[in-house]
């Protein structure tokens, strides 16, 4: 299977082909609309085209778009891990279970705010990007994740599943293809390594639950991790650095 990257400014959704619709996995900040068509318009893709949306978590980056994806589409269907509603109808980033940066280098880089995160990213970052997004309100027709299930299950033909992966957020979930490929939103991740995350996500909720889910990916046999943040990279990159990020070095996010 084809899986089509949505490259947007900070983040990668993608799309995976069905028949002649797609599924869309994450929809990127609520100001990237327009980009967002460009990337579609570039693909002769219609927004129409798109039957689901896997949100992988409720994140600001992550969620932004799903209103006016459904705006336009009003037949889309969101799957979403049950623990999300609640969240996205508060349209912000959930701090109630707390979370940390993944060390030092890194609450250091974000004491410098976007500006040297530009600089050293070679990329603008908007500075609108304050953890909020436009609330979302869960339709009839949207698809609760309770546990680990096949895509077929939900009416989606592709041989995979959704398995639930939290740690980043508690309700982080990723799809794992039966071509060994696993797409994990923030359940890792390839970027600022020379800050030294590790292949991990900048932010964690949990540590602990966020390497088991490490492990979790790991066993589904797969190949390939397509994260939001950077470029894919082998699994056995999970398999060399789990546990590597210890919880007495992480530093309380409060900003």
């Amino acid at each position: 299977m084809e899986i089509i990257t949505i490259k947007l400014s900070f983040t990668n959704c993608y799309l995976l082909p069905v028949n002649d619709n797609y599924v869309l996995i994450d929809t990127g900040y609520d100001y990237e609309w327009k980009l967002f068509r460009e990337k579609l318009f570039e693909k002769n893709i219609s927004v129409k085209q798109i039957t689901h949306i896997i949100l992988t978590h409720h994140h600001d980056d992550h969620a932004g778009l799903l209103n006016n994806i459904v705006s336009e589409n009003a037949n889309v269907k969101i799957v979403m891990s049950a623990l999300s509603p609640g969240l996205l109808e508060k349209g912000e980033n959930d701090r109630t279970h707390g979370g940390s940066l993944v060390n030092k280098r890194v609450d250091f880089l974000f004491n410098f705010k976007m500006l040297y995160l530009s600089i050293l990213l070679k990329k603008k970052l908007d500075k609108n990007t304050n953890l909020t997004f436009p609330p979302y309100k869960i339709r009839n027709g949207d698809i609760l994740i309770h546990e680990d299930t096949n895509l077929r299950d939900i009416g989606i033909d592709i041989d995979g599943k959704i398995i639930l992966t939290p740690g980043h957020c508690v309700d982080s979930i990723s799809i794992l293809l039966d071509n060994k490929i696993a797409i994990v939103g923030d359940a890792a991740a390839n970027f600022l390594q020379f800050a030294g995350t590790k292949y991990c996500v900048i932010f964690i909720t949990d540590i602990n639950e966020y390497y088991s889910s490490w492990e979790k990916i790991i066993a589904g046999n797969v190949r390939e991790i397509y994260p939001a943040h950077g470029k894919k990279f082998n699994v056995k990159k999970l398999v060399k650095n789990i546990w590597k990020n210890k919880p007495e070095n992480m530093v309380l996010f409060t900003k």
